[in-house]
């Protein structure tokens, strides 16, 4: 007979406490909402809630684990603490109307969202989280109130180098930054910038008492190491109405360019169609991303009107980003003002820091050029069309060429009508079938150039681009992956080069507009064409947005009377015919009902 061996056990008080803490991890799993009467949890027990709502309608008390996945904590009614000797990790974090929330404990973290709609006295003892995967906000849609110093962190993917930062507190001072950042080095680490300076705009501001003032940036250099760096602030959240005066004094190294920042513990929209003011201040974004092996350098990109100048650039802005913005031309000095309040608060949690994710965005070509034996040399230029742009510059609609700090990377840009460098250029919408830009670069050092499309999307797929070298007396064209490549010596090519787009191989003539050779109508969504061209063979019919943007595209290999069925929304269009050397166009209202 075998013996009955006793294995090592658990007192009869441990198997109760197993039991409990099972039935709560079943009940917190399972439960899409617990209304916690009691809060209270005891030394030694573990409470897990995975994927669920706990509504807290007492004070929490953690003397024990308290562990959140994937979960909405919501304190409710009034006088409310949580405290007890441990801290604990919120991933979500409501604080409901009518509720007073006082943290006691410090070393509460959130790696979600906090929405306070009552009252929350942080008490210095809540950290917003920042990860590879995502940053802790706080919600701008609360109407509450959050008071009491919060840390807030950004995680940077390399601390290598300079930064563009922002603080998204009322009175955070730049010791905050002396943990990852050498405040005593003998080369300013962190500076702050000043339009109204006749020589460079930068001036050293790393006394630990200066104060990160709301809505202006600053640039801190974190040093020579490659690692992810995680930057810490603390302070009293920004929120609310925040407004700062900026200027334009034309000099020759400013030229009315200011550095601002995000004021807020979250992402904002640059987009947003309300909360902003921006008098006299262009339509453009300009970020700065450090260079991999040199710290003291780097390049530039920007964001405008839906267009982003490298694809990487774009309209969310994340919490702690510094960005330059232009204060626009006028008679000098021109006063511009930045004003934003909470309606341009977003709750996008992965918006990386200094812009790495690919921005979407209408029909347009980005062009790149650089040294043919050095990839990360290429400079990128985006063109578009847009029926509100003009030839020159425009500050709804381009951007201006920011020159990289980075001597190892070429500068490259368009020229407006007006002799504008920029780095975005939308061209005005016309029924020309020939296009041409002139372009700017400037090279560092002598080398094989090359030029070539990274970009190409919309009707522009449709259309024959080259460049044109005036000084060789060659013309290239760029499509099907080709590129134009040339030996340069380092300079500034101002006239040099030229992009030409075309809808034929060879440009073709406008047709004087003849109302009896093509007459375009709609009836019920239909697009009825009449064509009696001199020529007509094996003709093309396009259908355009007035943004440029090609809709419909039709063989007609006769003339005479065609219907056709575009499915497009209403409005007006500009339909093109295109045979043999010759080329027609109107602009037609085409309405469904």
């Amino acid at each position: 007979m075998k013996g009955i061996v006793k294995k090592p056990g658990k007192s009869r008080f441990m198997r109760k406490l197993i039991t409990s803490v099972i039935i709560i991890l079943i009940l917190l799993q399972f439960s899409p909402c617990i209304n916690a009467q009691y809060s209270i949890i005891s030394a030694g027990t573990i409470v897990t809630a995975n994927g669920v709502t706990v509504t807290m309608n007492n004070s929490l008390v953690n003397n024990g684990s308290f562990i959140n996945t994937d979960n909405e904590i919501v304190f409710a009614g009034a006088d409310r603490t949580i405290g007890g000797t441990s801290p604990v990790s919120f991933d979500n974090l409501t604080i409901e109307t009518g509720s007073t929330t006082v943290v006691n404990t410090a070393g509460q973290t959130i790696s979600g969202i906090l929405l306070c709609n009552g009252s929350l006295n942080a008490g210095g003892n809540i950290t917003l989280l920042s990860t590879a995967t995502g940053t802790a906000l706080i919600d701008g849609s609360g109407t509450g109130s959050v008071t009491g110093n919060i840390t807030m962190q950004r995680y940077l993917s390399s601390g290598f180098g300079y930064k563009y930062l922002s603080s998204p507190f009322q009175d955070a001072l730049v010791a905050e930054l002396g943990e990852e950042i050498d405040l005593l080095a003998a080369f300013s680490s962190i500076y702050r910038y000043d339009e109204n300076r006749t020589t460079s705009g930068w001036v050293s501001y790393k006394n630990p008492a200066g104060l990160l003032n709301p809505l202006a940036g600053y640039s801190a250099n974190f040093g020579s190491s490659a690692l992810p760096e995680t930057a810490e602030i603390e302070g009293v959240v920004s929120n609310g109405n925040l407004e700062v005066t900026l200027f334009n004094h034309n000099h020759p190294y400013t030229k009315g360019f200011n550095l601002v920042g995000n004021p807020y513990p979250s992402p904002i929209d640059w987009d947003a169609t309300t909360g902003w003011t921006r008098d006299n201040i262009d339509n453009a974004v300009y970020y700065f991303k450090a260079d991999s092996s040199d710290q003291y350098v780097g390049t530039y990109s920007t964001y405008v009107a839906g267009m982003s100048s490298d694809g990487l650039a774009d309209n969310i802005i994340p919490s702690m980003q510094g960005f330059f913005v232009h204060v626009s031309d006028g008679a000098w000095p021109v006063t511009g003002t930045l004003g934003v309040t909470n309606s341009i608060r977003i709750t996008d949690m992965t918006g990386p820091f200094l812009k790495s994710a690919e921005a979407e965005s209408p029909a347009f070509i980005r062009f790149t050029a650089g040294y043919s034996d050095d990839s990360l040399s290429f400079d990128p230029l985006c063109i578009y069309f847009d029926a509100g742009a003009t030839n020159g510059f425009d500050g709804q609609y381009d951007a201006l060429k920011l020159f990289n700090t980075d001597s190892r990377v070429t500068n490259f840009y368009s020229f407006g009508n007006d002799s504008s460098r920029l780095s975005i250029n939308a061209l005005q919408l016309n029924d020309s079938s020939f296009c041409k830009v002139r372009l700017g670069l400037k090279t560092n050092r002598d080398g094989y150039v090359m030029f070539s499309i990274k970009d190409i999307t919309g009707e522009f797929k449709y259309n024959y681009i080259s460049i044109t070298d005036v000084v060789t007396g060659l013309t290239q064209d760029l499509d099907n992956d080709r590129y134009y490549k040339v030996n340069l010596a380092a300079g500034n090519y101002q006239h040099r080069f030229f992009i030409n787009l075309s809808n034929l191989k060879t440009s073709v003539p406008e047709t004087v507009y003849d109302a009896e050779w093509f007459k375009i109508y709609s009836s019920h969504g239909v697009l009825k064409t009449e064509i009696d061209l001199p020529e007509c063979d094996n003709g093309l019919l396009k259908i355009y947005s007035l943004a440029g943007e090609i809709l419909f595209v039709q063989n007609i290999r006769q003339p005479g009377y065609h219907e056709f069925n575009p499915y497009v929304a209403d409005g007006i269009y500009l339909v093109t015919f295109t045979s043999g050397q010759s080329r027609v166009s109107g602009k037609v209202f085409i309405q469904n009902r």
